[in-house]
């Protein structure tokens, strides 16, 4: 039995940047969920990433379309005064709900769970942080190579003795965390059929990592 469109059906909001919130996305949505992808007007900053050395020249975004495809898109000012209306529109459609933005503009936007469960308690929000809920780095931005790699030690395990570390490959623990993030959504989706209710799951890039 095939599950190529296991997910058909399902609808989802990727409002993540960069790389491991929309790559759990693209996961969902190459099994067949529809998911749309929403940008500030100037675009997702990873979008001009693979311009930026020591990525390999290329004509082709091809980091882009590994973490993008399939997706529907469009762009929401979300500090404009009608981005609530929209936003609540979109969570009112969604089954599940992805976020990466940081702490303190999220709750400047009032995006966060508890802002936006009460539009849709069915919602599955999706919550990708780089250091976690609590601690004195809980607020803020993490990427791969700091949270994944440095903070978790597996740097320095990417070098001889006495050499300094290998920088690894872009993305890598991002898409490591990319799969973590689609576990706890899977999960969370099981229990809404149990139970008919959402919830909030969450994973960071410094868990995924010490994981690892």
């Amino acid at each position: 039995m095939s599950v190529d469109n296991v997910f058909s059906g399902l609808k989802v909001v990727d409002l993540a940047s960069f790389i491991a919130g929309p790559g759990a996305a693209v996961i969902l949505s190459d099994f067949g969920a529809d998911v749309i992808k929403v940008e500030p007007p100037t675009g997702d900053l990873y979008r001009t990433v693979y311009k930026i050395p020591p990525q390999p020249r290329a004509k082709d975004n091809y980091a882009w379309h590994l973490n993008n495809r399939n997706k529907r898109g469009m762009a929401v000012d979300l500090k404009s005064p009608t981005a609530a209306t929209i936003m609540e529109r979109l969570v009112k459609w969604a089954d599940v709900l992805i976020v990466n933005t940081p702490r303190p503009a999220r709750k400047r936007l009032r995006l966060d769970y508890d802002d936006v469960a009460q539009w849709n308690p069915r919602l599955i929000y999706a919550d990708l942080t780089g250091y976690g809920d609590n601690g004195p780095d809980a607020n803020l931005p993490g990427f791969d190579i700091t949270a994944y790699w440095a903070r978790s030690g597996l740097l320095s395990l990417t070098r001889d003795a006495g050499a300094p570390p290998t920088v690894p490959v872009t993305g890598s623990g991002d898409h490591a965390t990319a799969v973590g993030l689609f576990s706890a959504i899977a999960m969370g989706l099981y229990r809404r059929e149990r139970t008919g209710k959402g919830s909030y799951v969450t994973t960071s890039l410094l868990a995924e990592g010490v994981w690892a």
